[in-house]
């Protein structure tokens, strides 16, 4: 008999469960309604004539509640690296730190070393001015006054191709195109590794204005063809490395009262980094007799003298996803590649992201790509499957380090508001969006983690494609999530 009475409980817990779904229901079915209105109509008004793809999840559960498009392929941008990220953490580690080694051959003898002094990169986007600085004390501290051999650069640890693919002629002189190699260095602790900075101010009027290069103009040249105007002149300064050279071509009109900023990329990181180097080792007191540098692999009898070590790939990330460098992303992709396929090239990498995003039961038939910055307009994705992604990363160990790199809207710190410093002010959504951003000539996307003005958490992606200023739209509707759910 009590056996029969604790079954009738269970059946009516189970009929006002039921029933009170069924109200939950009721009551969420207007909430998406007044949402569907509210994105549809900022979609009708802004954004007609672009390629639109939106999805928001529930974050706990993973049930979808918002759909527009959600399964159409877009072009990400640079929330390809939400997966470059996801796959570098797992494959790589947050401990992992890029080595660059310093090693010599041959013999010294009263300060003269005859033998070769190599410089083995191992990709590291933070390698930076100072530490060559450190390297050429190392070498100076062992007694060596002058180098009868060779400087050799050993970039060996990645391929040749420097440029992913995918990457316009129009770009390529600028930083977020950079060229890619296993020994190179960035002008300052942004790490846009294989750029320089030139800076250009105004001179007397009518003189070429004044270019300074940071750290270093190493290998590149300076074609200064521009003119200082007075003040109040139109500002028509251009900065740009000429198309597959070394030279960097200033033209344009500066006023008096004015200043210009570019980040320049070379054209091979390794051999600008062993013209800094030599540079540098002139500065320390150290003779170099050739006229020449050399790339070639660092043999295994040589001398290991100096490694700098780069920070763990958990704080790397923090300049790498909050400011959304290229480089860097691709650095990580080679990276990946050598680590896990014994090959450091993009379409390794490639595939080493592709079998991470297997092994967490990502559909990868949904994600089409050919690098990991997001660069390459060949790429395509859903918003569901970019959703997926950040449902299923939440379960990894390293969920904390991820979440963190995320930039947060309005946060007015560079390294914490990152690309959403200036984005998403409104009190719903300030502090509350934590996401990644996308730009490509015609797309803009952001996709990530947001808090609904119930104080449940979501996840949302936005794709468009095909539209050109699509920025504004993307955070109306984003602040419409936030007001709705």
């Amino acid at each position: 008999m009590r056996k029969k009475w604790t079954s009738l409980l269970m059946a009516w817990v189970l009929f006002v469960s039921l029933l009170g779904m069924g109200q939950v229901a009721q009551a969420e079915e207007p909430l998406v309604l007044t949402l569907d209105e509210s994105i549809s109509k900022i979609i009708d008004e802004k954004l007609t004539g672009g390629e639109v793809s939106i999805a928001v999840i529930d974050r706990v559960t993973g049930e979808a509640v918002y759909d527009y498009n959600g399964q159409t392929p877009v072009k990400p941008a640079s929330n390809m690296k939400l997966i470059t990220t996801a796959a570098a953490l797992d494959i790589l580690g947050e401990d992992y730190r890029f080595k660059t080694s310093l090693y010599t051959s041959g013999k010294l003898s009263n300060g003269v070393l005859k033998g070769d002094v190599y410089l083995q990169g191992q990709g590291d986007p933070t390698l930076m001015e100072e530490d060559l600085r450190q390297f050429a004390q190392a070498l100076k501290a062992k007694g060596i006054q002058t180098i009868d051999g060779r400087i050799v650069g050993d970039d060996k640890w990645f391929d040749d191709d420097l440029l992913t693919p995918g990457i316009w002629e129009g770009d390529e002189s600028y930083y977020y195109a950079a060229p890619i190699s296993a020994l190179t260095t960035s002008p300052n602790a942004d790490y846009d590794s294989g750029t320089i900075i030139i800076d250009v101010s105004g001179s007397a009027i009518g003189n070429a204005p004044l270019v300074k290069a940071t750290p270093y103009l190493g290998d590149l040249e300076i074609v200064n063809q521009a003119q200082t105007v007075a003040a109040g002149q139109s500002n028509t300064i251009t900065i740009e490395r000429s198309y597959r050279t070394n030279q960097i071509v200033i033209n344009g009109n500066l006023p008096i009262d004015k200043t210009k900023r570019e980040w320049v990329t070379m054209l091979h990181p390794t051999t600008h980094t062993l013209t800094m180097f030599q540079a540098i080792l002139e500065e320390e007191g150290i003779e170099y007799k050739k006229d020449k540098l050399f790339r070639a692999a660092t043999p295994k009898s040589a001398t290991l003298i100096s490694v700098k070590e780069s920070m763990p790939l958990k704080e790397l990330l923090i300049p790498f996803m909050k400011l959304s460098n290229n480089g860097i992303a691709d650095i990580l992709v080679k990276t990946m590649g050598k680590v896990e396929g014994h090959h450091g090239s993009t379409k390794a990498g490639l595939k080493v992201i592709e079998q991470y995003g297997k092994s967490i039961q990502l559909n990868m038939n949904d994600w089409k790509f050919e690098d990991g910055s997001g660069m390459s307009h060949a790429n395509s994705v859903s918003s569901f499957a970019i959703s997926d992604l950040l449902y299923k990363v939440q379960g990894e160990d390293w969920f904390n380090t991820y979440f963190n790199s995320l930039p947060i809207a309005a946060h007015p710190e560079r390294m914490v508001g990152g690309t959403l410093r200036n984005r998403l002010k409104d009190s719903l959504t300030s502090g509350k969006v934590f996401a990644k951003t996308g730009s490509l000539t015609g797309v803009s996307t952001l996709s990530g983690y947001l808090e609904g003005s119930s104080g449940q958490q979501y996840i949302f992606s936005v794709l468009v494609q095909n539209k050109s200023g699509a920025v504004t739209a993307i955070d109306e509707i984003v602040k419409e999530m936030a007001r709705e759910l």
